[in-house]
């Protein structure tokens, strides 16, 4: 299970964070996607405000070719979201918000 965790939130969110380092991840806060180490697992709490192509094209950019790293995308609309997911790999997982902490936990841990 990949340890690492990078955390892209538009807000700092520390509760979030704490929670995850007490369940044993290595947690990298950072502001958006692209501005994450490509290692372990993305976990990206989008806000409305973010198209749903920026988000399909930015997670497709984030994995790359990379087999290694997969991405969480925790969206209020994970239905639209879908063409992100198709990632032939089984990288990509579609969360609806809002999502808890032992919910983040327990997907981290079904990591392929």
């Amino acid at each position: 299970m990949p340890r690492v965790v990078a955390l892209a939130t538009s807000e700092p969110h520390e509760p979030l964070v704490h929670y995850l380092e007490e369940a044993g991840f290595e947690v990298r806060p950072v502001r958006t996607p692209l501005g994450a180490p490509r290692e372990g697992t993305l976990v990206w709490l989008t806000n409305e405000s973010t198209h749903d192509r920026a988000i399909i094209d930015t997670v497709r950019r984030w994995l790359g070719t990379k087999r290694t790293v997969r991405a969480i995308i925790v969206s209020e609309r994970p239905v639209r979201l879908r063409e992100a997911s198709g990632d032939a790999h089984g990288r990509v997982l579609l969360l609806a918000a809002p999502v808890f902490g032992w919910q983040l936990v327990d997907a981290l841990r079904d990591a392929p």
